[in-house]
């Protein structure tokens, strides 16, 4: 058996463009690099082994300051980039369409399924278990990609439906410990233990709102 994989599951901070747009290329508004810095402070006695982070500029925004405080690079993973709805908004008022929620539902027309997403999050996420055991990781991503993850920690099958999401704030941590190998040789394969879902106490009051 190997030792667990302590796993920071980190949503980015909070984007803005000044054109109004919300997409891959959105940065994070002031407020959202405060978020990020206050995030690299809470995580400073983590003694993270690695940062991961989604290639999508806010992602990759928050990372930064996370990794630098580490003395870490930021590792960008493809694999961590969020689910594609048609009607992406702001985080405060998203215009999703609530109809997906089937393994063979698009978010946007000939796109990528919600089984597709859900394996590829998942492959991301047995690379990163293996490579860590016995250490802890930051990964750096978003909202639908952090419910990936914790239905890949609870060995929800890709084939499944999505029956649920999680609430997370801007700048929030989920905190899991991974057994990518199992927790006993008699139980299953793989065991996780979730630890704190979401966790904003890093964040000052001022550093709350998504507004």
């Amino acid at each position: 058996m190997t030792d667990p994989v302590r796993l920071y599951l980190v949503r980015h901070g909070q984007a803005r463009a000044d054109d109004g747009s919300y997409d891959h290329d959105t940065p994070l508004s002031p407020l959202g690099k405060r978020q990020a810095e206050a995030l690299a402070d809470g995580l400073a006695e983590a003694s993270l082994a690695a940062v991961y982070a989604s290639p999508m500029r806010r992602a990759r925004e928050t990372a930064a300051p996370l990794a630098r405080a580490a003395g870490l690079e930021v590792r960008v993973d493809e694999r961590l980039r969020e689910y594609e709805m048609a009607d992406w908004g702001p985080d405060e008022d998203p215009e999703v369409n609530w109809g997906v929620w089937r393994p063979e539902h698009a978010g946007v027309p000939g796109g990528e399924t919600l089984r597709a997403f859900a394996e590829r999050i998942g492959a991301a996420c047995e690379e990163i278990a293996a490579a860590h055991a016995g250490e802890a990781v930051a990964v750096v991503s978003h909202a639908g990609a952090t419910d990936g993850i914790l239905r890949w920690a609870m060995s929800i099958p890709a084939d499944r439906p999505w029956f649920h999401e999680l609430e997370l704030p801007n700048g929030a941590i989920v905190e899991l410990l991974v057994w990518p190998e199992g927790r006993h040789p008699d139980g299953p394969p793989r065991y996780a233990v979730i630890l704190r879902a979401p966790g904003i106490d890093h964040l000052p009051a001022s550093l709350r709102s998504d507004r």
